[in-house]
């Protein structure tokens, strides 16, 4: 019962988020939206920002199951994969964008180690099979190139000042790994990779 009030609490979190972003959500509103009393809420979280990071926490660890759904599927060839996970996550993020823009955020100091490893565990065999499939240059390191990718992710929770801008934290993203995948791509990983939403 008490996991259920927490969830219902979390998705009531998420949901003000979205809507208002991080600075939009109150302890009082996630009370109100998850039909509980603010003390059942403190119960189970210390306050607004630890609501936050759990809420941001939740978000992130849900859209991992889904993209490693896409990766465990063995019906599908390799850029075929790639592509759905690019795909997926990038309308994941643009969905629940604001939850990158909390306190701490899903890469901050509040997000939960166990969490980071699945992550970096997650880009690490994507970013392995690429070099296996023959898509990435064999002279990158994988756990180092794994890490600079978890670090282009990570870097989207403290990117400030695009209030203003015509573009957003997905947009940087999209820049930022087209960048770098256009950079460790073999010719014929340049090749099967054309038409990628990487590239768009």
């Amino acid at each position: 019962m008490a996991d259920m009030t927490k969830d219902r609490i979390l998705e009531a979190a998420t949901a003000i988020i979205r809507d208002a972003g991080p600075e939009g959500l109150t302890v009082e509103a996630a009370a109100d939206m998850a039909g509980v009393s603010r003390k059942t809420v403190y119960n189970h979280f210390d306050g607004k920002f630890a609501l936050i990071d759990g809420a941001a926490a939740a978000w992130t660890s849900r859209t991992l199951v889904l993209l490693q759904q896409i990766a465990d599927d063995g019906s599908l060839p390799f850029v075929e994969k790639l592509n759905a996970i690019v795909e997926r996550g990038y309308a994941e993020l643009r969905n629940g964008g604001r939850m990158l823009g909390g306190k701490g955020g899903a890469a901050g100091p509040g997000f939960p180690k166990s969490l980071k490893a699945t992550f970096r565990g997650f880009i690490e065999s994507i970013v392995s099979d690429a070099v296996d499939e023959g898509i990435v240059r064999r002279e990158f390191d994988v756990p180092r190139l794994t890490f600079a990718i978890v670090n282009i992710v990570g870097g989207l929770t403290v990117l400030d000042g695009l209030e203003d801008e015509p573009f957003s934290k997905v947009d940087i993203l999209k820049d930022s790994l087209k960048a770098l995948v256009g950079g460790i791509l073999t010719p014929e990983g340049a090749l099967a990779m054309r038409g990628s939403p990487l590239f768009e």
